[in-house]
């Protein structure tokens, strides 16, 4: 081989090992496997007409490396984990209600499994990632999120909501924030939204 073709090849060699390397190093976003160890204490409740409903705002940093492998508060998302109990005696169907975090006078609706992580490599800046790595990522993270649908009576439902908020707001959001759950259907012609303030979760 002449030494022009061979100090081709070794180029494009070496151009191949880079982009492998960097496709194995780019991470992506991890979902937890379990759900998070939380107290009865941890949690802040509402309830209305037979649903109980709490929610534990995420809020300290070791515990999103612990959850996420990452501090997502730093490129603007928030996580909460929401579980609503049916209490009643009928089932109570969530699927046209919706969730939205409130903190100070601005409201933000809650995030797809999909918004989270165009937020994520927009946030990190990341052009590059292995594909088959993102798509085992995101089904995770459906499995972990929390999914909307009907709730039969005496049983409860839970998951992770995810919420953008300004990144300078990373070390305190909780202390105007509050979770609301609209257009809660109690009975035919009749909606409501329930409230949970967080900013009494800080220690």
């Amino acid at each position: 081989m002449h030494a022009a073709s061979f100090a081709r090849c070794f180029r494009i060699m070496l151009l191949l090992a880079v982009c492998g390397m960097m496709l194995s190093s780019c991470s992506t976003l991890q979902a937890p496997l379990h759900a998070p160890d939380i107290g009865p204490q941890e949690m802040r409740r509402a309830a209305i007409a037979g649903i109980d409903v709490g929610a534990k705002a995420i809020e300290r940093e070791d515990e999103y490396w612990q959850l996420f492998e990452d501090y997502l508060p730093s490129i603007g998302i928030v996580a909460l984990w929401v579980e609503v109990h049916n209490t009643g005696a009928a089932a109570i169907d969530l699927r046209r209600s919706d969730w939205s975090l409130r903190i100070g006078d601005r409201s933000s609706a809650a995030l797809s499994a999909d918004q989270v992580f165009e937020q994520y490599y927009d946030g990190y800046q990341v052009r590059m990632y292995s594909i088959q790595a993102d798509r085992k990522a995101r089904l995770r993270m459906e499995r972990a999120a929390w999914q909307q649908g009907r709730i039969p009576p005496s049983l409860r439902r839970e998951g992770f909501l995810f919420f953008r908020i300004d990144r300078g707001m990373a070390a305190g959001w909780t202390r105007q924030a509050t979770l609301l759950l609209r257009n809660l259907r109690l009975k035919p012609g009749v909606k409501t939204t329930l409230e949970i303030v967080l900013a009494h979760a800080n220690p």
